[in-house]
């Protein structure tokens, strides 16, 4: 896993907690922290760490403004689209 050169995004600032962005995914205040904080980050930036996570599989931690779960939703909207991309092309034979 490659990683993230991003210098300006909040979770990297002095004195922020990396453990922050690493909540129990039953915590919601500290799941709520660490979205504020990625909220901070421009579009960009939060689109390159997102992008990140899921290009990598990252099982664990807040990356983009989202949760494990809510990647894991993404990567199966994904997975059903290309699935049923599959299945047209198929049905044209």
């Amino acid at each position: 896993m490659s990683k993230i050169e991003i210098t300006n995004a909040p979770c990297q600032a002095k004195g922020i907690d990396p453990e922050t962005f690493f909540p129990d995914p039953t915590d919601l205040e500290r799941i709520k922290l660490a979205k504020s904080l990625c909220g901070k980050c421009d579009l960009v930036t939060k689109s390159a760490c997102l992008n990140f996570a899921l290009n990598n599989n990252v099982a664990y931690g807040i990356f983009g403004g989202m949760t494990e779960n809510e990647r894991k939703s993404i990567k199966r909207k994904e997975s059903r689209s290309k699935y049923k991309s599959y299945v047209s092309v198929i049905g044209d034979y």
